[in-house]
């Protein structure tokens, strides 16, 4: 047997406070009427109240609070072996880390809300491997393809600027860099899948030949996605911070630097796949999805599992009926010729 919510087995604590509930009024009732009178006057004031009725009434409450917790806990039992074939692409997600992603048009930076976004595209996806380059003036396989999304988000945690000391921003470089990388997964596991390269960058590329750059990801056979993160009106770019304030990025002549979204090129570059947006308030990236599900899908394998029949109804339906049966149970006696049954509490 399994439990499909183990979380709530504390709720089986619940019984015996039900119980010690029941015995703490059974106390006090006993008590107030030996104050307002002896056993004897008791019993011929109250002559039709049976304390071994009110006893079961209590056990049945008790025993549906039983059963209840059990169903709560989701039982399951009477397994089978069921196969389920796997099938996805390979996706590797091309992050921007350039110094000018610390910009805060949007909240609270550029980079920060581009790894929220794409964390949210994590829990959308299924079946599909993902990797991870970052990049900026250079690029490097920050983790390979994979289907553990969970260290994924581990790498993705610790991207920032200090990680590439190269300058500037160059698509060339990543896209490089994730050709490779689908090279070595198509040698490691001798298979072929669709691949998707998603580049997530403000768009500030100091790197020219965008056409070229789309005709080499052709040719090796990667379908190209971006997504622009920031807003078109310039702001700057926080460097440090002291006990005046923010210091931002200043050019040789001492102006300070400012850095917009330039979706021109990202738009050039997704020329065969799609553009999406990550703004102040919005973020189109979810309908990613939607496109990577209408590339074609290798299957990759077979997998097994044992799949447990869920029997929680059986629990429920037994703490219902003994809670109608407590309802429908009086704590009085049937007939006044049996009224030696029970005491008079």
């Amino acid at each position: 047997m399994e439990w499909l919510h183990p979380q709530y087995f504390w709720t089986l604590f619940a019984v015996p406070l039900v119980v010690a509930l029941f015995v703490l009024a059974f106390v006090r009732r006993k008590r107030l009427v030996a104050r307002l009178a002896d056993e004897a006057v008791a019993a011929r004031l109250m002559p039709h109240i049976s304390s071994r009725r009110r006893r079961w009434k209590a056990a049945l409450v008790a025993a549906a609070v039983l059963f209840a917790a059990v169903a709560l806990m989701g039982p399951r039992f009477g397994s089978q072996i069921k196969e389920v074939q796997r099938e996805g692409i390979d996706l590797i997600i091309a992050l921007d880390v350039s110094l000018s992603m610390q910009a805060q048009d949007v909240a609270p930076n550029r980079l920060d809300r581009a790894r929220n976004e794409i964390k949210k595209l994590l829990d959308q996806l299924g079946g599909d491997r993902v990797g991870l380059v970052l990049f900026s003036g250079d690029a490097f396989l920050q983790c390979p393809l994979t289907n553990d999304y969970g260290a994924v988000r581990l790498f993705m945690d610790v991207a920032n600027p200090d990680l590439i000391p190269t300058p500037g921003t160059d698509f060339g470089a990543a896209l490089r860099t994730a050709i490779s990388a689908f090279e070595n997964a198509r040698e490691e596991n001798d298979d072929s899948r669709t691949q998707a390269l998603l580049i997530v960058s403000d768009g500030e590329n100091h790197v020219p030949d965008i056409d070229d750059l789309v005709q080499q990801a052709e040719r090796a056979g990667i379908v190209l996605f971006t997504a622009g993160v920031g807003e078109t009106e310039g702001v700057p770019i926080p460097v440090s911070r002291n006990r005046s304030g923010t210091v931002y990025k200043k050019d040789r002549q001492g102006q300070v630097v400012m850095t917009r979204l330039e979706e021109d090129a990202l738009r050039k570059l997704a020329d065969g796949g799609a553009y999406f947006r990550i703004a102040k308030t919005a973020s189109s990236l979810p309908k990613i999805t939607a496109a990577l599900d209408r590339l074609e899908k290798n299957e990759f394998g077979t997998e097994e599992f044992e799949e447990y029949d869920e029997q929680y109804q059986w629990p429920l339906a037994l703490a219902l009926m003994l809670l109608v049966a407590e309802l429908a149970w009086t704590d009085t006696r049937r007939h006044r010729s049996h009224g030696t049954e029970g005491s008079s509490v």
